[in-house]
């Protein structure tokens, strides 16, 4: 029986745009790749992500990246919270999927110093049992370790829960781990196939990992 339900939240309970944030920002094409290269696609925003690194530390990492564009990736940082906004469908699924009994969950890779600039565009969180930040346990998707913290932590069967995401790779680490995996591309796309997981899990199909 499925009674855990498992969210990504970039791309799956909140939009993350870099490209469309810089754009409504305006900046020049040329600007975007600078920014791009030494914010965005930086090694350091993973290692934000991952949580050992204080704040000026990681901006004074990304000027590093451009140093004779200080100006530009100073304010392009300080405005990244514009990259994240809420989703129209989000809370009229969460509160679904709670009044139909299930407990939920979030599995996010997600730094610090942008969860506090973004946590008031995730008003789903009160909603959730369980809430597991990568910056906070030092452990990151596609990671097997990091799932087995979720579980641990919240006392979670695998063979019970479902894990949306919108990384392919975050979905295989979750089936590898014995979650069930959704690859998450759209919310109607969603709201089917966790469906139809529901249907072949209660017909008694139990080694079900992955809706197609």
């Amino acid at each position: 029986m499925i009674k855990n339900i498992i969210f990504d939240v970039g791309r799956v309970l909140v939009e993350y745009d870099p490209v469309e944030y810089m754009r409504k920002r305006g900046y020049t094409n040329k600007e975007q790749e600078i920014i791009r290269k030494a914010i965005f696609q930086s090694p350091l925003w993973l290692v934000a992500d991952r949580g050992p690194i204080e704040t000026e530390e990681l901006i004074e990492g990304f000027v590093a990246n451009a140093p004779e564009h200080e100006e530009l990736i100073r304010d392009a940082y300080g405005h990244a919270e514009e990259t994240i906004w809420e989703m129209p469908y989000t809370m009229e699924w969460i509160k679904g999927l709670k009044d139909q009994g299930y407990r939920l969950y979030v599995l996010s890779n997600y730094g610090k110093d942008l969860y506090e600039r973004t946590k008031d565009k995730m008003p789903f969180l009160p909603y959730m049992d369980g809430v597991v930040f990568s910056h906070e346990c030092h452990l990151m998707k596609p990671e097997w370790e990091i799932f087995k913290y979720l579980c641990d932590t919240y006392s979670l069967l695998p063979s019970e829960s479902v894990f949306f995401d919108d990384l392919a790779e975050n979905i295989e680490a979750a089936r590898n781990y014995g979650i069930h995996g959704i690859q998450f591309i759209g919310y109607e796309d969603a709201k089917a196939k966790l469906e139809k997981l529901l249907e072949l899990y209660h017909e008694g199909n139990g080694m079900v990992y992955c809706v197609e």
